[in-house]
């Protein structure tokens, strides 16, 4: 423990770190998704872009599950 910082400042500290990690894991699967989505598009030269939103819905709902599962896991 760092001698430094009072208990309650690193207990802020690291739940920031924790939550905003998670934010970033959540936006890399959603992109993740979106890209790939947009890249079938692409590739089957679809006018509407139903891979696109389809996937992206699809990573939403995964990266909900995710988090949640990850906010409720025990540390």
């Amino acid at each position: 423990m760092d001698p430094k910082l009072p208990n309650n400042n690193k207990k802020k500290f690291d739940n920031f770190i924790r939550y905003s990690s998670l934010g970033f894991e959540m936006m890399a699967i959603i992109g993740g998704f979106t890209f790939l989505g947009y890249k079938i598009d692409e590739w089957m030269g679809n006018q509407f872009k139903g891979f696109t939103l389809g996937l992206m819905v699809l990573g939403v709902i995964g990266a909900l599950v995710y988090s949640t599962r990850r906010l409720l896991k025990k540390k």
